[in-house]
């Protein structure tokens, strides 16, 4: 076997017939048995690429030394060390290794819940194991498998093909040209350094198909693939950062400037007071480190990372964490009908011939059972004494209708020999295929009525009845299907003179939640709208069901789109429309388009490869987990696993706790920045002692702030999420709201505790007791100021207080850690501090209960708007 694995990878394949190529894998046209698959994956190994491995916690924890302000703490403890103070410098290095430690650990959660998302999201690859067809992941695909290709698959390693039918494949990856390339099975070259572009009769690992049907068999996997030579550059490959981390860290370097100007103007303050310089420098380094927001960027990171766990728990992948951030600013969706509204569960309800009404246990014409399974792509399969279906939904309720008229029919596609076959496109809207049967050619073509009457053998009255019939059962929400047969010597499909066999009227059942769902994201301020490739009446009748639209006037066929585009109309014509149907890819990406100039930030659902290019288009593509091809899954933000609607209001609304959990944990971190700022300056610009040591804020910044600041990150949804408007793509984080209670709280804590420093020394407290006071009630302010934290707007009453439970356990453990450090000697020493008695505590207490009223008295202004803002 192994032997095998290493031949394969010399063999020039291309310059291969079809049976030599098999021979050498030592496969057949039956595909491998189950039990020779895993024999050859545990030798040869699985198809998978080498993938740069992540960071283990130890390299994290080294990383977090490579700031600045990091080497800027170590030189603090060198100098502590070097005139003698020996437990700053011992506390200064443990605060170093503690914050290390966290942020170590923060950074490896995240990166573990991003992998385990990425593990969520597999390719799946349609095989032939002893003669059937299974769905394997891409990973399992082995040397010799016979692997099925039709547009929209990726595909999964590198192969010869031995069949093709109008195969083409976007090479764009390895090769860097844009057009298809069509392939050929028979083609055999005898050029053994033929380049790999050129190569007919190979496909390539990585690339897709684009359009046609096509088999393969497998030559090399995994590293071995021509993508293999390349893996270690896609390895090191890094995704992009998410547009508000840069933001954040934009922020972080403007903030960074200005502390920097103030510790300045602190040191020219320190050396007028006649300040030893080395308590300059520990000042200004500790007041550096609490005051700057170095730790937001990675905050938000891990916040986003939450919210992108919770959402995979409500069936929705995060490909890109910038999508997070962008579907709280989402006020269009054009959804696709099939699936995402309905059930996706099509069946024949009946079928209408122009003589009579068949229900669905009726029988029918036999010409009309061979038609519905041999023009068809769907396979089945015994397992466990079940018939197993696979293929597109509109095949299987054909398959599954033709079998009713008796199980021998299933047998047809094996019994008969396929002599030539037109796959569905969805631009062409038909299939078509030929089977020689008792000595004769017989063709069948099938499709939606508008694609295929043009070739079938109709009189004008006859087409007019036609169509009315469709309109009929469209309107009802039904799904139509014509179906049409002929006899003639010719061995390729002519597409003319089809008899008309009738119409399967088909029905998928509507998602009880879909309703609910779209009002929902209606209440959102999000405006939904059916784009589809299905007749107008069936999608207007989804439509009016579910709440979409309420008269025929807002539905748009694809043809009167081309009008309004030839007569150059209005795009305010377009927003008044809900419905598109008989919409092309082109089409549909126009719209995005479109909307996207009204000024709507958009979002879009496809499945299928024509869908790509919308789905890259729209500020949010989201493909089907269940029914969407590869490239579509590829091309998008997320992945809808159950592909429903309802998921994707739920990613909605997700994306809008994640942008405000950002904001709270931004609001936290930068208000109490300001606080010790005008904490220090105040008491620099009046002569008094500082009112917090080096140390002291050290302490604060790590235990008081750190835990907390990320227990925001894990904030429940608030009650009217889904009642706000979109916020725009363009809103500042730090708009007039931030702006606001950032100096509002800021300024309530700073002079608060400036004025509680200044009292208690005129009171008779030693410095050293009113440091302690001053510290305590910092401490309590960053645990009551995180209840603040939790709303922009609901008041204290509204908010359910037990939601967050981590949030709860940081604020008593900070609390308790604090009054325990007060009672251990080291820590005593160290940090200048000491117990105090209860009368002292409860003072402190009430004086940061002050700043939540403080902050819902601002609540209140601002719902009142006396602000003017």
């Amino acid at each position: 076997m192994e032997e095998r694995c290493e031949r394969t990878k010399t063999v020039h394949f291309h310059a291969l017939g079809i049976e030599e190529c098999l021979g050498e894998v030592d496969s057949d046209r039956q595909g491998l048995s189950d039990e020779e698959a895993q024999n050859r994956i545990g030798q040869c190994g699985k198809n998978v690429l080498p993938q740069k491995p992540p960071k283990a916690i130890w390299q994290l924890y080294l990383s977090q030394f490579k700031s600045p302000l990091i080497y800027i703490l170590l030189v603090a403890a060198l100098v502590s060390y070097m005139v003698g103070e020996m437990s700053d410098g011992h506390f200064i290095l443990a605060a170093l290794l503690i914050n290390a430690a966290i942020g170590a650990y923060q950074e490896y959660s995240a990166e573990q819940k991003a992998q385990s998302l990425k593990k969520a999201v597999k390719t799946i690859s349609l095989v032939l194991r002893s003669g059937s067809k299974v769905e394997i992941s891409s990973e399992d695909v082995t040397i010799g498998d016979l692997v099925y290709l039709e547009s929209g698959t990726k595909i999964p390693a590198d192969m010869r093909l031995i069949e093709t039918n109008d195969l083409r494949i976007d090479e764009s990856l390895l090769t860097g040209e844009s057009l298809e390339v069509s392939k050929d099975a028979d083609f055999v070259s005898n050029d053994e350094k033929l380049s790999v572009s050129d190569r007919k009769n190979m496909v390539y690992a990585g690339t897709h198909a684009a359009y046609g049907r096509g088999i393969g068999v497998v030559t090399h996997i995994g590293i071995d693939t021509q993508i293999g030579s390349i893996a270690s550059l896609l390895a090191e490959s890094q995704g992009g950062v998410p547009p508000l981390v840069t933001r954040v860290e934009q922020f972080s370097l403007f903030f960074t400037k200005v502390i920097v100007a103030i510790v300045v103007v602190l040191v020219v303050l320190g050396v007028i007071r006649e300040m030893e310089i080395r308590e300059i420098f520990l000042l200004s380094v500790a007041l550096a480190v609490a005051a700057i927001p170095e730790g937001l960027p990675v905050a938000i990171t891990v916040a986003l990372t939450v919210s992108s766990m919770v959402m995979s728990k409500r069936n929705v992948i995060v490909q890109k964490l910038s999508a997070m951030e962008g579907l709280g600013s989402c006020t269009a969706i054009l959804s696709d009908k099939t699936g995402t509204l309905t059930l996706n569960q099509l069946s024949v309800h009946s079928f209408i011939t122009p003589e009579h009404i068949y229900a669905d246990d009726e029988p029918v014409d036999d010409i009309v059972y061979k038609a519905a399974i041999l023009c068809n792509e769907s396979s089945q399969k015994l397992e466990d004494g079940r018939t197993i279906f696979v293929g597109d939904q509109v095949d299987i309720a054909l398959a599954r209708y033709a079998m009713q008229g008796g199980s021998e029919y299933g047998l047809l596609p094996q019994k008969y020999r396929k002599v030539a076959m037109m796959p569905y496109e969805s631009k062409n809207g038909y299939s078509a295929v030929s089977y020689e049967m008792e000595g004769q050619i017989h063709h069948f073509i099938k499709g939606s009525p508008e694609a295929v009457m043009q070739y079938m053998d109709l009189g004008d009255q006859q087409k007019e009845q036609l169509h009315k019939s469709v309109a009929q059962w469209a309107e009802k929400g039904y799904r139509i299907i014509a179906l049409g047969h002929k006899i003639d010597l010719n061995r390729s499909i002519s597409l003319q003179d089809f008899e008309y066999l009738g119409l399967a009227v088909m029905i998928d059942p509507l998602r009880p939640e879909a309703r609910d769902s779209i009002q929902s994201a209606q209440e959102a301020g999000i405006n939904v709208m059916i784009v589809t490739g299905d007749h107008p009446g069936t999608a207007f009748s989804i439509a009016k069901e579910v709440g979409i639209a309420e008269n025929e006037s807002e539905v748009m066929t694809g043809r009167e789109l081309e009008l309004w585009e030839e007569r150059g109309g209005s795009v305010e014509e377009i927003g008044r429309k809900k419905v598109f149907a008989r919409v092309s890819p082109a089409q549909k990406q126009k719209l995005v388009t479109l909307f996207q100039e009204m000024g709507n930030y958009v979002a879009v659902t496809g499945d299928g490869v024509n869908d790509a290019p919308a789905l890259k288009y729209a500020n949010i593509g989201v493909a089907m987990g269940k029914a969407g091809t590869d490239v579509a899954r590829e091309n998008s933000d997320l992945i809808l696993i159950d592909d429903n609607f309802k998921s994707l209001v739920d990613g909605v609304k997700e994306g809008r706790v994640s942008y405000d959990n950002i904001r709270k944990i931004i609001f936290l971190m930068v208000s109490t920045g300001v606080a010790e700022i005008i904490l220090i300056m105040t008491s620099m610009f009046l002569a008094l002692p500082l009112p917090l040591l080096p140390l002291q804020l050290l302490w604060l910044n790590l235990i008081a702030e750190g835990l907390q600041t990320i227990s925001l990150a894990f904030e429940k949804a608030e009650p009217d999420i889904l009642k706000r408007k979109p916020r725009s793509p363009d809103e500042p984080i730090f708009n007039a709201i931030m702006v606001r209670r950032i100096l509002v709280s800021g300024v309530y804590m700073g002079f608060v505790a400036f004025g509680t420093f200044y009292l208690l020394t005129q009171l008779g407290y030693s410095v050293d007791q009113a440091r302690n006071s001053t510290l305590l009630l910092m401490v309590l302010f960053e645990n009551l100021h995180v209840i603040n934290a939790r709303s922009e707007t609901y008041s204290l009453g509204r908010i359910n207080h037990f939601s967050n439970h981590f949030l709860i356990a940081t604020i008593f453990l900070t609390q308790g850690l604090h009054i325990l450090c007060m009672h251990i000697p080291f820590m005593q020493k160290t940090l200048h501090i000491e117990p105090v008695d209860i009368h002292l505590w409860l003072g402190l207490l009430l004086l940061s209960v002050g700043l939540v009223v403080i902050m819902e008295i601002d609540k209140w202004l601002a719902k009142k708007k006396l602000y003017g803002i």
